[in-house]
């Protein structure tokens, strides 16, 4: 019975680094996520750019000013979904994650699009109703003859501050509560392995999802080559890290594509393709914020699974006692 104390003692005592573990983990991916959404919208400025003004210049120039900044802007919306998205890699529950093919990573991230607009569509008629109820308790407050004369600009002001204020307030503890809430069930190292390599498999995919639809926006300001099917220039996207990019410019990938001549059988054309394809491995490597952190995660995974070790050690060591334990107390001599 000491020895059986003894071990699950020390089964509490890992269970304790583990939850410690996960909280740091949890931090430790919150700023690894931020970090790596601004290098990965700064990559895709410059890869952008490449393109621009090194890949096809004379068909940017070809746009007017007008359609330079729409491009451009369209560029901005989809890096600033993607920071995102990347965000809400952390606000998944562990418990419904699951390792299934059935289930592609493209329909997970959309439903999560799905349930933020939805978020945002529930609370905008709140606010409007929470205005106006403020309006109307503050035009109750006053005496006639003041409440009969114009607010001003600076009153105006400062009840819409005060709305601002309480909106950002609630907003703030469902966040906290939230994390809390995910942080609790990182305890069980099960959940926390699976929790992780889910928020390792989706990076990559949104930087795909990403890189795709940069080219098919420089594809529609006619910057890349309209003849391009959207299937190759989804495929660009799927290259491998280890395909040498263009120049020694990351994050570009260079393509020779050969397409038959449909006026003559025996010709085929050969067109070369400047192609933006984010990766990981190179927003790592230009970024030394991006670096730091994910060293810091390797660490943390090191104790990790070194704790996970000696944490299956010792249940197994737990189990063998008490199998022991079971035999004599059903064992009889005839």
């Amino acid at each position: 019975m000491g020895e059986i104390r003894k071990i699950e003692q020390d089964l509490q005592r890992i269970e304790v680094a583990i939850a410690d573990i996960a909280k740091e983990l949890y931090s430790k991916y919150q700023s690894y996520l931020q970090v790596l959404g601004q290098g990965m919208r700064q990559q895709l400025i410059f890869a952008s750019y490449y393109i621009c003004t090194q890949g096809y210049p004379e068909e940017f120039l070809k746009l007017s000013f007008s359609q330079r900044q729409k491009m451009q802007e369209e560029l901005r919306e989809k890096s600033k979904l993607a920071v995102q998205e990347l965000q809400e890699l952390l606000n998944q529950d562990p418990e419904s994650q699951q390792k299934s093919d059935d289930t592609s990573v493209a329909e997970l991230m959309m439903s999560l699009l799905n349930e933020e607009e939805k978020e945002k569509e529930e609370v905008v008629p709140k606010i409007k109703d929470l205005k106006e109820a403020i309006e109307f308790d503050s035009s109750e407050l006053f005496p006639t003859e003041i409440s009969s004369q114009p607010t001003t600009d600076s009153q105006d002001k400062e009840v819409g501050n005060k709305v601002e204020e309480n909106i950002n307030e609630t907003e703030a503890e469902k966040i906290k509560i939230s994390t809390e809430n995910i942080v609790d069930k990182l305890h069980n190292i099960n959940i926390l392995r699976l929790w992780q390599e889910n928020i390792e498999k989706q990076i990559p995919e949104i930087l795909k999802k990403l890189s795709h639809q940069t080219n098919c926006i420089l594809q529609k300001a006619e910057i890349l080559p309209k003849k391009i099917p959207e299937k190759v220039l989804e495929a660009a996207t799927k290259m491998e890290s280890g395909d040498t990019p263009v120049g020694g410019q990351p994050n570009i990938l260079n393509l020779l594509i050969e397409a038959e001549d449909l006026e003559d059988d025996d010709d085929a054309k050969i067109t070369r393709i400047i192609a933006i394809n984010l990766r990981l491995s190179e927003i790592e490597f230009t970024n030394i914020n991006v670096t730091g952190w994910r060293n810091k995660i390797r660490s943390l995974l090191g104790e990790l699974s070194q704790l996970q070790r000696e944490y299956n050690k010792k249940q197994r060591e737990l189990a063998v006692i008490e199998a022991e334990s079971a035999w004599r107390s059903s064992w009889y001599e005839d």
